[in-house]
């Protein structure tokens, strides 16, 4: 249909960097490059900016950088700029923390990767989360959020693996993984109806060993499932269950089931209705799903909690883009570039939008990436 060319199973920002790349890789091979699954752990650079930011002193050639002092609360200035939406602030805090406080410290490392999640980097914040987990492996929150960043990379075989890590390391949930067994893989590989979903999908790609790889992370997939569902029977409260609903969501984005996904989260929001982050992932969910026009109150949603959220900004762009609203497309990923300057890629997006709408004039412009030049043409915020 219509909106085919927007499909990207991506539950934060539909558009990414990573994902071109992907796609690019699944237009060529047809099914998800091995390569990008063998590939090395990402590294992470820090920004030049933090190098000293927050030095309580004024940093000289003739000072050591070991002799600087930093103040003790640069964490919990980070947070205070990340609730309030000022995320590069925000990153510079968090990175000075690391390098001139606590190099050691899992929240600052986890809360970091959540700042980049937020600007659509989720490569980035997959970096991040990877050393946080390095000094904190039971974290449930840093798991789940790893597994979504999978998912938007499109390594599903990752992202299945880090949900299994987070219903085993849960506390609420600990001792279920022993409860399966190899009999219930066995079980699912004399399924008829696994076989039939196994016909159904795009497998092109004819080396068996990818068939096997992508089998068996379907097998892990509904295993992590069954998990997830045993577990909104081991704890009934409120909380344990949206967290349930919302790793449930995730899964059934990997395997396509969008309505099912849809569900989950529904659910999850009925009991954290003040939750963008949720907002968003039901939004991305539905557009997946060739449902744009029904995303778009939850990107409101998402945005009326959070203004300063470039994710949901690039979101709600790219449903009216699949709606060939353009002028309303355009507004938004302007609102994009204003609160994350460093998303080149969506420039490109903005002139794929003015060209749909014929709006020849404005493309010099977007050439230039002269983001004040657009005020005159949209409304929107410029930080």
């Amino acid at each position: 249909g219509d909106e085919e060319e927007y499909d990207v199973s991506d539950l934060g920002g539909m558009y990414s960097e990573g994902y071109q790349e992907a796609t690019t890789a699944t237009n060529t091979n047809s099914a998800t490059n091995t390569a990008t699954n063998e590939a090395t752990e990402p590294q992470y650079e820090f920004s030049e900016a933090s190098r000293t930011y927050g030095c309580l002193q004024t940093p000289t050639s003739d000072i050591a950088p070991q002799s600087l002092n930093y103040p003790e609360n640069l964490y919990e200035k980070g947070l205070q700029h990340f609730e309030e939406g000022n995320i590069p602030t925000a990153i510079l805090c968090f990175e000075s923390t690391l390098r001139n406080v606590d190099p050691e410290h899992a929240d600052a490392w986890r809360m970091l990767g959540k700042c980049h999640t937020e600007n659509d980097e989720d490569q980035k914040a997959i970096a991040c989360w990877i050393r946080s987990l390095e000094r904190d492996p039971f974290s449930p929150e840093t798991l789940l959020a790893l597994g979504v960043a999978y998912v938007n990379e499109l390594d599903h075989e990752k992202a299945v693996e880090t949900l299994r890590g987070w219903v085993a390391n849960h506390p609420l949930y600990a001792g279920m993984i022993g409860d399966f067994g190899e009999g219930a893989e066995d079980d699912l590989y004399g399924s008829g109806d696994f076989e039939e979903e196994l016909g159904n999908a795009d497998y092109k790609q004819q080396p068996q060993q990818q068939h096997r790889m992508r089998s068996k992370t379907m097998l892990e997939m509904r295993d992590v499932e069954r998990l997830l569902l045993r577990a909104l029977e081991y704890d009934h409260t409120a909380d344990a269950a949206a967290d349930v609903y919302e790793a449930l969501g995730v899964v059934y984005n990997v395997s396509r089931d969008y309505d099912a996904a849809v569900d989950a989260f529904r659910r999850a929001i009925d009991v954290r209705p003040n939750d963008y982050q949720l907002r968003n992932k039901l939004g991305a969910t539905l557009a997946n799903g060739n449902r744009s026009e029904e995303a778009l109150p939850s990107y409101r949603v998402a945005l009326q909690l959070k203004p300063k959220y470039a994710r949901g900004w690039l979101n709600m762009a790219i449903a009216h883009s699949n709606m060939h609203n353009y002028a309303d497309a355009a507004r938004c990923y302007l609102q994009t570039l204003s609160l994350n300057p460093e998303a080149r890629h969506v420039w490109s997006y903005l002139r794929i939008a003015l060209t749909c709408a014929e709006q020849w004039d404005l493309l010099p412009m977007a050439a230039a990436q002269n983001l004040t030049a657009f005020h005159e043409h949209f409304d929107f915020v410029e930080y």
